[in-house]
């Protein structure tokens, strides 16, 4: 790369500006990379719905009946014709982890904080850029980084953006939510998906045949106890399962690039000095990058997808609308609804990058070589466990005042009776006296206080005497002090 000293930002500044498109945005069409032509490809499986344990006997019916093998993801667009739909074939979580790998290579790798984990002895280290989780992966929990890690994300939380921009600013680019941590979430700037259009769903079937007959010639060792179609050893038949699609329609990569949400990010450096204007360029040239970047053409076996070239087009020079025919169309979206092309071939997009990365300061880390730890792990479950804990329990109140809650609510009905149904207030304050009496950190108060309420729960007659028993239970609230008092 370049030197990137007196680099001329102005054609990329137009970007970040206040007035400057807010999506940049690729529609791209592929083809499968097959001579047949009958556009078969293997989308990705799904497994089936899970039969939950409480479900009734009707419920499990249905879930039985749902239970089958793996299934697409196929959604009918019109209800009078089921082949008028529309497949994923590579969704936008997968894509975003096809695409960040980039950054790992020989013209990228100067860009990002090269960090990998070593596991054990039996693996090879683990890149920040091939988990899916990115910075938030439970892979780091067990790092001395977890902890830079968990400052960055309040870092994050309170407006500044530079500490994982520092870390991994990949993270900014495609997206991450520590769900296990600090609960911060921070949105995709990418969003890249590939569909296809008008598919009928294929079966195939397969059959397993072992070379003889092991159970017939008695070459099964006696006395064991096993399945042996589960080891090879009988015929194992495999009949109509999922086995492709055939796309009848066009196959398409839609891919955005969200540049208000970069406009929105801010940043200062450990000196507290502003780097907003240096953070939001270097996350451009990271997004510019992945926004214009080549994916890998196999999505997975038996779908391998390549772009289609103006020799492709079906209708010459011309699409039916009348407009020329383009294998892959760029336009920038502003507020006020107007679009326009962009053409990205103009500009020098690694330059521009490189020289946004060493203007923000960008600096691979001594020690890149990160050693996983059990225990370091334990610790870190630990600690976020009891974080969640502590704020479950401050945004759930003071129980005494949840409960005299519960019994205001109680409203006595025709014949002086409490409902028995499972919304009511009478179901939901014999549940809380339920779980107060088998929870070991309540208190003794507490647990009184559920004691004294348990044979009050009950919906016969007299229910407007029992709540006023039931108030009186509560120790009582002091008086506001008077004037002359204080």
């Amino acid at each position: 790369m370049s030197d990137p000293k007196g680099f001329d930002y102005t054609e990329f500044d137009k970007l970040l500006m206040s007035n400057g498109p807010v999506v940049l945005s690729l529609q791209q069409k592929l083809k499968v990379a097959a001579i047949s032509g009958d556009d078969i490809v293997f989308p990705p499986s799904y497994a089936p719905t899970p039969k939950r344990k409480d479900a009734d006997d009707k419920s499990a019916k249905k879930d039985k009946d749902n239970e089958k093998d793996s299934v697409y993801n196929i959604d009918v667009l019109d209800p009078l014709n089921p082949f008028k739909n529309v497949c994923v074939l590579d969704s936008i979580p997968s894509q975003a982890n096809r695409i960040e790998p980039i950054f790992a290579s020989d013209d990228y790798k100067s860009l990002v904080p090269q960090y990998t984990v070593k596991l054990n002895d039996e693996v090879e280290p683990v890149s920040i850029l091939s988990v899916g989780h990115r910075l938030a992966d439970a892979v780091f929990r067990g790092t001395t980084l977890r902890e830079d890690i968990v400052k960055a994300f309040k870092s994050y939380a309170k407006g500044n953006a530079a500490p994982i921009a520092k870390l991994g600013a990949t993270s900014l680019v495609f997206g991450v939510w520590d769900s296990r941590g600090t609960g911060v979430k921070v949105p995709r700037l990418i969003n890249s998906i590939v569909r296809a259009f008008d598919v009928v769903p294929l079966r195939r079937s397969a059959q397993y045949t072992p070379p003889i007959k092991y159970k017939q010639e008695g070459l099964l060792p006696p006395g064991l106890d096993i399945d042996p179609a589960e080891h090879g050893l009988a015929d194992v038949p495999s009949p109509l399962k999922i086995g492709g699609v055939q796309v009848n329609g066009e196959i398409r990569r839609d891919c955005s690039l969200n540049l208000e949400l970069i406009r929105n990010l801010k940043g200062k450096d450990d000196k507290d000095k502003d780097v907003t204007e240096e953070l939001r360029r270097y996350v451009l040239g990271l997004a510019l990058i992945a926004l214009t970047a080549t994916p890998p053409a196999t999505l997975r076996q038996g779908c391998t997808l390549i772009p289609q070239t103006p020799s492709d087009n079906p209708h010459d020079s011309k699409s039916e609308e009348g407009k020329a025919w383009k294998p892959q169309i760029w336009r920038k979206f502003y507020t006020d609804g107007r679009t326009d092309e962009w053409d990205f071939k103009s500009l020098n997009i690694r330059e521009f990058a490189a020289a946004a990365a060493s203007d923000f300061g960008v600096v691979q880390p001594p020690k890149q070589l990160l050693f996983f730890d059990k225990n370091l792990l334990k610790a870190s479950i630990e600690e976020d466990a009891k974080k969640k804990a502590d704020k479950k329990t401050q945004d759930a109140g003071d129980p005494i005042d949840n409960l005299k809650k519960l019994v205001n609510e109680l409203e006595p009905a025709k014949g002086d009776k409490l409902s028995e149904a499972k919304t009511k207030p009478l179901a939901k304050l014999q549940e809380a006296v339920a779980k107060i009496e088998s929870d070991s950190t309540a208190t003794e108060e507490l647990k009184r206080l559920a004691a004294g309420l348990r044979p009050l729960l009950i919906a016969d007659a007299g229910a407007a005497a029992r709540k006023t028993q039931m108030l009186a239970l509560f120790p009582a609230v002091p008086e506001p002090a008077t004037e002359e008092a204080k």
